[in-house]
């Protein structure tokens, strides 16, 4: 261990991290209405002596009332930036509170990713505390809305760029250098209506759709594209009560792609399935809408911005192998920005979303430790 690591490692406060993180996930703070857990983080921050910006998100709902966090460390602009979100989704069932079973925390945001954000605010807290000179800068924002369209993230560049970001999504502590690709479709299909009992006088909508979604799972098979692209048709919304063919349909489909990958493969292999789909309901109207899209990122590993990041892993013992992460995440729009970003957090990016979410107590730990190792490292 370095001289430099150990006094910011000896100033981590597992009991203080633990409960910062419980009191964060008994907060409920879907996107749009993430202010009282962004107060909960706040204060934490403030109770060590530290100063928080409130950065103003002015989109979506709660416009004015949403803001991002910001805390600043050493001489600014950073040279590297920590980010977390602090919205979950929507809670399926009742909100539930948090619940301690050993060592695993469950509840809602535990893995997605207030874990990670808990850890970040620790060690920020540990490198404050520890009086280290530090000769380049750190930023920590803990953002809002990366649920849904990112808009924390999006105001966030408008304030702070630093050349290398660290992004705290579950990734079981694997460094993730390299990122899924991202694509959201509507599709729509238009019929005409007929007596449900005389189908051949209409164009059933519905039918035409479900042809469509099993056509591209067909085409996502297609030579370059097989086993690096996987589709998720999320939500189906047409028919009627009434006893009729139906007339529309509208179906939401995700698409995520490994790096290397070319998007347009992607585009053409969703119009090579309409064009399937239009053969068997040649009265249908079939069209498809890109409602949202990112790109993925391969960086190397070897880059000299993420030396101190390999020092880091080493000094803690964290996993030291490269890893791709597979989905959408804030640290697209820092690479697009022009940042090397890297994905880094504590948690399992399959229970993310899941109904039993949940987190490793002694994981969160580590990964405060990793990130108070990086700051060392990086700034000091």
């Amino acid at each position: 261990m370095t001289d430099r690591s150990v006094p910011v490692l000896d100033c981590l406060d597992p009991a203080r991290l633990r409960a910062s993180l419980l009191e964060a996930v008994a907060v409920y703070s879907p996107s749009y209405a993430e202010t009282p857990v962004t107060e909960v983080f706040a204060a934490q921050l403030e109770r060590a002596g530290l100063t928080v910006e409130r950065q103003p998100v002015g989109t979506g709902p709660g416009a004015g009332a949403r803001a991002n966090l910001l805390v600043r460390l050493g001489p600014q602009p950073p040279s590297m930036l920590w980010v977390g979100h602090v919205d979950t989704i929507e809670a399926i069932h009742a909100f539930a509170p948090p619940r301690v079973d050993g060592d695993l925390l469950h509840g809602l945001g535990a893995a997605d990713m207030k874990g990670g954000c808990a850890a970040m605010v620790e060690a920020v807290i540990a490198l404050h505390q520890s009086g280290l000179p530090l000769a380049q800068g750190l930023c920590l924002a803990l953002v809002v809305g990366e649920e849904e369209y990112g808009d924390g993230a999006l105001a966030l560049i408008d304030r702070v760029r630093a050349p290398l970001v660290i992004v705290a999504e579950p990734t079981d502590l694997v460094p993730c250098t390299s990122h899924n690709g991202y694509m959201e479709y509507q599709l729509a299909a238009q019929g005409s209506r007929a007596h449900a009992a005389m189908p051949e006088f209409g164009a059933n909508a519905i039918h035409a759709m479900l042809a469509w979604l099993l056509a591209v799972f067909d085409a996502l098979l297609a030579p370059g594209l097989a086993g690096q692209v996987v589709a998720n048709p999320r939500e189906i919304q047409g028919g009627s009560t009434m006893f009729v063919v139906p007339a529309a349909c509208l179906a939401m489909i995700d698409v995520h792609w490994r790096p290397g990958v070319d998007p347009a493969a992607v585009a053409e292999a969703i119009e090579r399935a309409r064009l399937a789909a239009l053969k068997d309901h040649p009265l249908c109207g079939l069209s498809a809408t890109v409602t949202f899209s990112s790109l993925g990122f391969e960086n190397p590993p070897a880059d000299p911005l993420l030396a101190p990041l390999w020092r880091a892993i080493q000094r803690t013992g964290l996993p030291a192998v490269p890893g791709i992460f597979r989905s959408h995440s804030d640290a697209a729009v820092f690479q697009q920005a022009g940042s090397l970003a890297v994905v880094w957090g504590p948690g399992r990016l399959e229970m993310a979303h899941s109904p039993d979410e949940q987190v490793a107590l002694s994981q969160v730990e580590q990964a405060a430790r990793g990130y108070a190792a990086l700051a060392a490292e990086a700034l000091a």
